[in-house]
């Protein structure tokens, strides 16, 4: 300890070390963002620039206090409820961040008399990203349905209010060939492959292939609790998920893990499948892991699987995701019935669908689940 810190104590004061060895300091108050300081406690001016921080109010996301009944403290409210310490993790994530955006910028408006107007305004406000958009919507129809229940409004001005229309999906499903060019860069008993087969095979989403682990496995299946939806799925092990499985290492539980032997983050292996796809000369494609799992549901219908099969191969609650892939695969079907019919041929004759094996060269086609 300097002598500078011997005779001054310095409360809150936090010191952090990154992974690069590097030594920060930060002023940490509670229910306040920390604030890092510049200089460290050896150097002269620290201890103004240590007063300074404590001066800084910076609220995190659902600590803002307001007036009752505005918008702010409803949200607060629903933060504290047990309806939203039972949602799923990702949705209660998901929720912090647009509603503790929505505190930030409009706690102090009255949560009683909130229109359907200024809820449109916030979705057109994000109007650029129909994604978020819809999401924004949602979050603040769920704190509203929450809200009636609780007594503390009497009507939701979110209802009625349109989704925005969404573009073209930018997840491009991978093809036949696409696959079969980074199988053969990343062969079996390689990290890339494995997470390739349970992208694809399994058909899991990046938040359940970086937590999926030995001990989900029994009898042939995988039986997982979704980290999106929290809801079960239970997917039959392939022969060649089986394979890229039984060929890696058995060190801890995860299936997935970094060079180091730690589990991946959600961000982290969509990074890492971007450098996997650079090595098997695919950069360009506009490729992305999610698109593994978009290619399995397209193979899915392809193969004459039914919206209920699909929504359960894929862990969704409902049939409407699952019908976007049925409809494009009846769509070609009846395009390929249609000029059978007209070159007077059997529709039995015509090309096959494109996406007729889920792997390597060889490798049978994907059954509907």
């Amino acid at each position: 300890m300097t002598e500078g810190m011997a005779k001054i104590r310095y409360n809150y004061l936090v010191r952090d070390v990154t992974r690069h060895g590097q030594v920060r300091w930060y002023v940490r108050r509670p229910g306040q963002n920390k604030v890092r300081l510049k200089l460290t406690p050896e150097d002269e001016g620290f201890t103004k620039e240590y007063k300074d921080a404590l001066k800084t109010k910076s609220a995190k996301p659902g600590t803002i206090r307001v007036q009752p009944y505005s918008l702010g403290w409803l949200i607060n409210q629903y933060f504290a409820s047990a309806h939203f310490a039972g949602l799923a993790k990702a949705t209660q994530v998901q929720q912090r961040s647009i509603l503790g955006r929505v505190a930030r910028e409009n706690g102090d408006k009255d949560a009683r008399t909130l229109t359907s107007a200024a809820v449109k305004a916030g979705r057109d406000k994000r109007a650029q990203t129909p994604g978020a958009a819809n999401n924004f919507l949602k979050s603040v129809k769920a704190l509203y349905v929450w809200g009636i229940e609780a007594g503390h409004v009497k009507q939701n001005p979110a209802i009625g209010v349109k989704r925005a229309k969404m573009g073209k999906s930018t997840w491009l499903p991978w093809t036949p060939e696409q696959r079969e060019q980074f199988c053969r860069a990343h062969p079996i008993g390689t990290m890339p492959r494995l997470v390739y087969a349970l992208a694809y095979e399994a058909a899991f989403r990046r938040s359940d292939i970086v937590t999926v682990g030995r001990q989900h496995i029994k009898d042939g299946f995988i039986l997982k609790t979704q980290e999106k939806t929290d809801e079960p799925v239970w997917v039959p092990i392939s022969p060649e998920l089986q394979a890229c499985i039984d060929a890696m290492p058995k060190t801890g539980l995860h299936l997935v893990t970094t060079a180091y032997g730690k589990p991946f983050s959600v961000k982290g292996i969509g990074g890492a499948m971007q450098r996997w796809l650079k090595q098997a000369g695919l950069e360009k494609a506009g490729l992305s892991l999610h698109g593994l799992r978009k290619a399995a549901g397209a193979d899915m219908a392809e193969g004459g699987a039914t919206q209920e099969e699909i929504a359960a191969a894929l862990g969704h609650s409902g049939t409407k995701t699952a019908s976007i892939y049925t409809k494009s695969a009846d769509k070609k079907r009846l395009a390929r019935q249609a000029q059978a019919k007209r070159q007077g041929t059997s529709a039995t004759q015509s090309v096959p669908p494109e996406s007729s094996h889920s792997g390597p060269v060889g490798q049978k086609r994907r059954k509907s689940q």
